[in-house]
């Protein structure tokens, strides 16, 4: 990891962050349901990001395998999405618009965590011989 990793990833996650919670906000506002609003954000959500951070903070290859990884370690955060979400918008009576962000908020650790698996561990159609 490169002294530069820690601040890519924290621009790349601060574009998906703000790109979840533009959805969420907005899937509100049409009514969408709320488990739908995050299913929605999250197809979204692991393909910009899974991009971004491979070119970007790791500087890997594309690859369908890495993908898969990282859609994989990234569905961890429906369950988290939803839960976060529903807790400040439901139980604490945020409205969407400070929910969503605080949600986000409590999921940041455990992305960068998940995605530095998915993404920078090697891949093992393309790694040498150990």
């Amino acid at each position: 990891m490169t002294a530069r990793t820690p601040v890519t990833y924290l621009v790349v996650a601060g574009f998906c962050l703000v790109l979840h919670n533009l959805i969420l906000v907005a899937a509100n506002g049409m009514s969408i349901p709320l488990w739908l609003a995050v299913l929605i954000s999250f197809a979204a959500v692991a393909s910009c990001g899974y991009a971004l951070h491979a070119i970007f903070t790791f500087r890997q290859p594309l690859s369908i395998s890495r993908l898969v990884r990282y859609a994989t370690a990234m569905s961890a955060n429906v369950p988290l999405a939803y839960l976060t979400t529903w807790f400040w918008y439901a139980a604490v009576g945020l409205p969407m618009l400070f929910a969503a962000p605080m949600g986000s908020v409590c999921m940041v650790v455990a992305n960068f965590v998940l995605g530095r698996w998915a993404v920078a561990a090697p891949d093992p159609k393309t790694a040498g011989p150990r």
